[in-house]
C-alpha cells in the first residue's frame, strides 16, 4: 500500500488491536501524520465498525497539548482509516529507563499527563488503558497520550478486559499493561474517571521510584496486588521523595475508589503543589513547559500577572510546607 485517501504512506510503525499503523504524509496540509488502517477483524463487521467510528468521532473532539489528536477518520478504497497527530519522540517507558527520574522532571511529566487526562474527562472521555508505553515524550519534553477514547479496541484494552477472567492466558508482556490496571477493571466492574486516576498514580509512582507498584512474576499475582495491596511509600525507595508526595500517591493507588482523588484535575493540582514546594526549597525556576516566558508572551501584562499569581501560590505552598514540618 502506497497511499490511502490523501495520505502518502512512508513506513509502517506498528500494529495494535485496531490495525496497522503507518507514518504518512498528509498531502492536503503538508504534515506528517500517523495513520491507522482498520484491520479486517473490525472492518468486516458493519456493526462493530460503526461502534469504532462512533468512538473515533468522540475522540476527535479532543484538542489538548498533551493528547495526540485524532485529526481525521474515514473510508477510502474500501479501507477505513484513522489519521492522528504524529507524536515524534520516545515512549515514556524508554524515557524513564527503569530507574527513578529526577524528581522535579518526574513531577512535570506526571502533571502534564494528568492535565491531558483531565481535559478528556471534561469531554466525557475515559482513557482506560493509561501506561508508559502509550505516552510519548517529545524532544521538547512534552508528554503526548496516545489512543484516547479507543482503549476498548486496542491490545492493551483487551488485555485489561481479560485480566479478571483469565489472567493465566495473558501474554508474556502482561506487566506492561497489568501493572497499571485498576482494581475495578481487575474484577470486571464498572469504571469511571477514577480508573484513570489509579493508572495515573501508578505511572507517577514508577517515575519517582523506577518501580511499578504492582508488578509481580505472574499475571495472577499482579492482578491480586492491584486488588489488595498498598505499595510501600515512594520515599522508602527514593529518599528524595517528600512525605507529602507519599500521601498523594497512596490516595491515588488505594483499592477503595471512593478514597482516591475524585478527578484527574485534583491529582494534577496536588502534584503541582509538591512541585511548587520543591522549587521553593531548591530555588529552581518553575519548569519551562508549565509557564509562559514574559518575553515570549504576546501580552506582557498578562504574563506579568501570571508570574505574580505563581509567586503568591509558591509563597502559600511554602507556608504550608513550614507548617507541616515545624
Amino acid at each position: 500500500m502506497t497511499s490511502i485517501a490523501h495520505f502518502n504512506i512512508l513506513e509502517p510503525i506498528g500494529i495494535d488491536g485496531i490495525g496497522e499503523m503507518f507514518r504518512a504524509r498528509d498531502t492536503k496540509v503538508g504534515r506528517t501524520v500517523a495513520v491507522k488502517v482498520v484491520g479486517p477483524q473490525l472492518a468486516g463487521d458493519p456493526e462493530t465498525l460503526a461502534r469504532l467510528l462512533e468512538d473515533a468521532r468522540l475522540a476527535s473532539s479532543l484538542s489538548h497539548p498533551n493528547i495526540a489528536a485524532l485529526w481525521e477518520y474515514g473510508e477510502a478504497d474500501g479501507r477505513t482509516y484513522l489519521a492522528y497527530e504524529f507524536a515524534a519522540g520516545r515512549r515514556l517507558s524508554d524515557e524513564a529507563g527503569g530507574t527513578a527520574m529526577p524528581l522535579r522532571r518526574a513531577l512535570d511529566l506526571a502533571v502534564q499527563i494528568a492535565d491531558g487526562v483531565s481535559d478528556a474527562h471534561a469531554h466525557g472521555i475515559i482513557h482506560g488503558d493509561l501506561r508508559p508505553d502509550i505516552i510519548i515524550v517529545t524532544a521538547k519534553g512534552s508528554a503526548k497520550i496516545l489512543d484516547f477514547g479507543l482503549s476498548q479496541w486496542t491490545r492493551g484494552g483487551a488485555m485489561r478486559a481479560a485480566a479478571g477472567r483469565d489472567p493465566d492466558g495473558l501474554p508474556a508482556d502482561y506487566a506492561n499493561v497489568l501493572g497499571y490496571l485498576s482494581p475495578e477493571q481487575a474484577i470486571g466492574s464498572a469504571v469511571d474517571t477514577r480508573t484513570d486516576v489509579f493508572s495515573l498514580g501508578a505511572i507517577a509512582y514508577e517515575l519517582v521510584t523506577g518501580r511499578n507498584p504492582f508488578a509481580a512474576p505472574t499475571p495472577p499475582a499482579t492482578v491480586i496486588n492491584v486488588m489488595t495491596s498498598q505499595p510501600p511509600p515512594a520515599s522508602e525507595i527514593n529518599p528524595t521523595v517528600p512525605k507529602e508526595l507519599d500521601a498523594i500517591l497512596a490516595r491515588a493507588l488505594t483499592p477503595d475508589i471512593a478514597q482516591r482523588q475524585q478527578s484527574a484535575a485534583a491529582l494534577a493540582a496536588e502534584l503541582r503543589s509538591i512541585a511548587a514546594v520543591l522549587d521553593l526549597r531548591t530555588g529552581d525556576a518553575v519548569a519551562p513547559t508549565a509557564l509562559l516566558s514574559i518575553d515570549d508572551s504576546p501580552d506582557k501584562k498578562a504574563a506579568t500577572l501570571l508570574w505574580g499569581g505563581l509567586f503568591v501560590a509558591a509563597a502559600a505552598a511554602g507556608a504550608v510546607w513550614w507548617w507541616l514540618t515545624k
